[in-house]
């Protein structure tokens, strides 16, 4: 008897169990619920290629003043810059700034004195090095508040040398490896295709006056190179000075505080904080352009004047060429 009732109770269980069985077999309310539907943070999306960098200001970098009268050419070192600006100065004339970020080269030169244009153009930078042989006493006070450092014969004199065999003032050179230094950087433009349109030509003329440049397109070198007063411009032992980009900014000039040279020409000074015309020459291309740059610390910004798209350089050194309006 009392088997018999052990047995029917193992039978009731096993019945159990069996039920449980069935009942795990199906779905439950959880797995039945409908899959939410894809949203921007669920959905898995290939991401988007990089545009131009927001304007900001560029790394510090060195910054050297260059003379290009006939008597300081051949020039040395400035090859090797990753920017160079040309600035009109006094008597038509146009003196250059050659930035550096990355290598240094052992020379550059003739080295010569600083402008007012250096001060507005040079806030582009986060206190870059300016390399200079001196400046009007009228200027010092500005150069003395500017957010740059000032490398002169005065405060660096064994970073300067004088070359016998030229004429002074146009013999004075710099040895950058004895300047202060900065963190080496790649260069910090934004590089980029040639957008499409543009007008193909085989040089660009750029007149001052008393200097004159002219811009040649060179197939088998893919770049721009540069002549001055009707001659190519070279670098002591490293030959024809080329440009990936050359950007010719149309700006405004300004008296500023009013500076003097010695023969009575006020020293013009190039206002590069607002907007104008320009021309960007890359890839054997011109496009018509504007430039804009609203405020000291933001970057100069090109866009193509037809459709606002913004340009990128071509790979390579960038020539920027300020020319007056």
């Amino acid at each position: 008897m009392g088997i018999a009732v052990l047995g029917a109770g193992v039978v009731v269980a096993l019945i159990l169990v069996l039920l449980q069985i069935v009942g795990d077999d199906e779905p439950s309310e959880q797995a039945v619920r409908p899959s939410p539907t894809p949203t921007a943070s669920t959905t898995t999306t290939k991401p988007k290629p990089k545009g131009p960098p927001k304007p900001d200001q560029w790394p510090p970098g060195l910054v050297i003043k260059v003379d290009n009268s006939t008597s300081a050419r051949p020039h040395v070192g400035i090859k090797l810059a990753d920017l160079v600006y040309v600035e009109p100065v006094e008597g038509g004339i146009t003196r250059m700034a050659a930035v550096f970020w990355g290598k240094r080269p052992g020379a550059v030169g003739p080295t010569r004195s600083a402008r007012e244009t250096d001060i507005q153009l040079l806030a582009q930078f986060k206190r870059p090095v300016l390399t200079y042989s001196g400046s009007a006493p009228r200027l010092n006070p500005l150069l003395n508040r500017a957010p740059l450092i000032q490398a002169t014969p005065s405060t660096r004199l064994g970073a300067f040398y004088r070359d016998g065999g030229r004429p002074s003032p146009h013999n004075l050179f710099v040895k950058p490896k004895k300047l202060p230094q900065t963190k080496p950087v790649r260069s910090p433009l934004w590089f980029g295709k040639a957008p499409k349109g543009g007008k193909r030509i085989k040089h660009m003329p750029v007149r001052y006056r008393s200097a004159s440049y002219d811009f040649r397109w060179s197939g088998k070198s893919d770049s721009w190179v540069v002549h001055l007063d009707g001659r190519p411009l070279t670098t002591k032992g490293q030959g024809p000075v080329r440009a990936a980009t050359v950007v010719v900014q149309r700006v405004d000039i300004v008296r500023g505080i009013g500076i003097v040279d010695t023969a009575g020409d006020v020293s013009p000074v190039a206002k590069t904080i607002g907007k104008g015309k320009a021309t960007v020459l890359r890839d054997g291309k011109a496009y018509a352009a504007k430039w804009s740059r609203p405020n000291p610390k933001r970057e100069t910004v090109y866009r193509i004047a037809r459709n606002n798209k913004r340009i990128p350089y071509a790979p390579g050194r960038v020539w920027v060429v300020l020319v007056p309006k």
